[in-house]
């Protein structure tokens, strides 16, 4: 129970990180690959130490926590247009 909810943890955080992310048009297939690359490592390192049924509550904890805090970012740009510090 315990290691399932580290896993969870952990795919929360880098869900949210993941969603920092704001990747130019001209430097999108690079950034995917890399990310991606980075999540799967990500799922991998939690499969080994927490077991390989750890890396499924990891992976659903990040896709909710990038799509909560993209639609945070969808809802902020509209509301006060898009920032100049990224």
């Amino acid at each position: 129970m315990l290691v399932s909810l580290g896993a969870i943890g952990f795919g929360l955080v880098w869900g949210w990180l993941l969603g920092f992310y704001d990747i130019k048009p001209d430097r999108q297939p690079l950034a995917i690959v890399s990310l991606s690359g980075a999540s799967v490592a990500g799922a991998g390192v939690t499969a080994w130490l927490g077991g390989l049924s750890t890396s499924a509550p990891f992976s659903v904890a990040a896709l909710v926590a990038l799509w909560v805090h993209t639609q945070w970012r969808s809802e902020l740009r509209k509301r006060y247009g898009n920032s100049t510090n990224s």
